[in-house]
C-alpha cells in the first residue's frame, strides 16, 4: 500500500490571510489555507461577493472544487445548468466542469471553497489581479496567462 503523506496540523489565524481584490469583478478572495501549508493536498479560499457579482464561468483542469455558500442567496451554474444556492448549499465540482455563481441577494455574500489538490493560489490571484488591473480582460490572453495554474475561463460572469 502506498504511504499517505502526513502534514502537521495547524490553525490558520485570520490576521495571516492573504487578501486579493479582483478589479472589474468586484469580488475579494481571502486565502485561508495555502497549499504549501498542506503539502499541496488542498487550499481553502473564502470569497466576499457583493450583490450581482461572482466569478466568470470557468473550470479547473486538474482540481476538484468543493464550494459552500456561507452567507447570502446565490445562483450556481454547473455545465450550463443554473440552480438556486441559498446559504448552506454545498457543491462538489470535478475537474473540467465549467461552473460559476452569482450573488442574487441584496447583501454581501460569502462563499468558502476548497480546491484539491492545492496549488499556489496566491500566485494565481496576484497574476489575475494584475491582468484585470490592466483594463478590459481579453479572454484568450487571460487563458494563456492562467493555463499554468490549471484554470480556464469559459464564459462571462453570470451577472
Amino acid at each position: 500500500m502506498a504511504e499517505i503523506p502526513v502534514f502537521p496540523a495547524f490553525v490558520a489565524a485570520s490576521e495571516i490571510d492573504e487578501r486579493f481584490v479582483l478589479p472589474g469583478l468586484g469580488i475579494e478572495q481571502r486565502l485561508r489555507v495555502p497549499a504549501a501549508a498542506t503539502g499541496g493536498q488542498l487550499c481553502l479560499v473564502e470569497q466576499l461577493c457583493p450583490p450581482g457579482k461572482g466569478p466568470p464561468r470557468h473550470l479547473h483542469t486538474a482540481q476538484t472544487e468543493v464550494l459552500r455558500i456561507l452567507e447570502g442567496t446565490f445562483e450556481l451554474e454547473i455545465d450550463g445548468a443554473p440552480m438556486p444556492a441559498p446559504a448552506g448549499t454545498v457543491a462538489v465540482i470535478p475537474p473540467g466542469r465549467p461552473h460559476a455563481f452569482v450573488n442574487r441577494g441584496r447583501a454581501d455574500g460569502r462563499v468558502l471553497f476548497l480546491l484539491t489538490p492545492g496549488n499556489d493560489l496566491a500566485a494565481f490571484f496576484r497574476r489575475l489581479a494584475q491582468l484585470l488591473a490592466e483594463g478590459p480582460a481579453d479572454r484568450d490572453r487571460l487563458n494563456r496567462e492562467l493555463a499554468p495554474f490549471g484554470f480556464a475561463i469559459t464564459g462571462p460572469p453570470m451577472g
